[in-house]
């Protein structure tokens, strides 16, 4: 079946607009000298951040006397390394990624042909909203950076070389390059411009999955919230039939049931199969918003301490802070509700009319209810974690605790 705009459960245009459309489906992208422009475009952006983590590196090297730069360009090399990654992995997984998306996030997956068609509405709304909300998360992080350097035009980074100090003016990224200091801020603009295209590469890059997060998320949710909707209203309208018609109506009912139970199952399937290929990174995902969480205020408190803080450098790490904070949430937050849907399928079961059908009927409901039970489908990152709003408020106590006791250690 073919994922159209109509019977789209997520906003398949604005998919087509962030490019995540053409990366797990490149057999439809353009094509010049029949060659694909946007896998051309995806190896572009690949190549821009390997060459960034190369310059970081060699940042590193020209500072490597300066602690707090390079706690600095510690955090540019992990954050780069990991939106490569992350383009990486969906590249990997494209035809996965694409055969989830042309049935899960359908309308037309569901066998069962009476579903309520304007719950989908409501899920379209929804994963654009929350898509939009990272967007503006993660351009606002671009947007600050971008516009530091003419905010601190004064600011300049002093690099201790064999042959002297040099005073490079702060730029977006604030990379140092194997340029005299003459020579960069002479020309300054023309590498302001290429450490913003840097900046908004590797943006673009860290919130392409979070789209496939989202959108992964809600159509599970959805599929299983119009499931529920169709288990409640089994029998409700076969309340006040006679005899003969309750039997003919029973039959009728576990016709349907036994259509949603394999709908059902089909969803478990296509949930487990994505979750399999998601949990590596998932864990990877978490580990690096927290490390991030944890080491973004650490690095405030070193400079403050060292008297080097200054506003534009605060609230360019105080912005990241909240977006990565924000962005745990949102991973925590997206498989806590499928968790608790997941969790809501036997009180759907329950709320049908169940007291009013056959022995038959009844049985069949108390299998699936049993079958839900048994069923364990989770994302976890170890045996016993799970990853939901728990873990997002364990992780935000142990930041905290971390924090505290770095900033008393600083401060004796």
């Amino acid at each position: 079946m073919d994922l159209q705009d109509e019977h789209s459960i997520i906003n398949l245009k604005f998919m087509k607009i962030t490019g995540f459309y053409q990366l797990i489906r490149p057999s439809d992208g353009l094509k010049l000298f029949n060659v694909n422009i946007y896998m051309i475009a995806f190896i572009v952006h690949i190549f821009i951040l390997i060459l960034l983590s190369i310059m970081v590196l060699y940042s590193i090297y020209s500072c490597i006397n300066d602690v707090n730069q390079i706690f600095n360009y510690s955090l540019m090399i992990f954050g780069s390394n990991f939106a490569i990654y992350k383009y990486y992995f969906i590249i990997k997984n494209a035809k996965t990624i694409w055969n989830f998306a042309h049935n899960m996030m359908s309308t037309n997956f569901l066998c069962y042909k009476d579903h309520t068609k304007e719950i989908y509405k409501v899920a379209r709304t929804r994963c654009s909203t929350i898509t939009l909300i990272s967007l503006a998360f993660w351009s606002f992080v671009v947007l600050y950076w971008s516009l530091s350097p003419i905010l601190s035009n004064n600011s300049y980074l002093k690099v201790k070389f064999e042959n002297g100090i040099f005073s490079y003016r702060s730029n977006t990224i604030g990379l140092i390059y194997p340029v005299t200091d003459t020579f960069y801020n002479k020309y300054f603009h023309v590498f302001y411009i290429i450490e913003t295209i840097v900046l908004i590469c590797w943006a673009q890059m860290v919130w392409v999955f979070d789209i496939l997060m989202i959108s992964v998320c809600i159509s599970i949710e959805y599929q299983l919230k119009t499931i529920a909707e169709s288990y409640s209203g089994l029998g409700l309208n076969h309340s006040e039939l006679t005899s003969n018609n309750k039997s003919t109506k029973s039959v009728e009912a576990i016709s349907d049931l036994e259509v949603l139970i394999q709908d059902q199952q089909h969803i478990y399937e296509k949930m487990k199969n994505m979750y399999q290929i998601l949990k590596p990174f998932t864990f990877i995902q978490v580990a690096a918003d927290s490390f991030q969480i944890i080491l973004q205020p650490c690095m405030i408190l070193k400079f403050y301490l060292d008297g080097s803080l200054t506003l534009t450098f605060f609230l360019k790490c105080l912005f990241p802070e909240i977006t990565y904070s924000c962005h745990l949430f949102l991973t925590c937050y997206l498989y806590s509700i499928v968790n608790e849907q997941k969790e809501s399928m036997n009180f759907a079961l329950y709320s049908s009319n169940w007291t009013d059908m056959s022995i038959k009927f009844k049985k069949l409901l108390l299998l699936i209810m049993r079958m839900n039970n048994a069923e364990n489908l989770k994302m976890k990152i170890s045996m016993k974690r799970m990853v939901n709003m728990e873990m997002f408020a364990d992780i935000m106590h142990t930041a905290y605790r971390i924090v505290s006791v770095m900033m008393n250690s600083y401060s004796t």
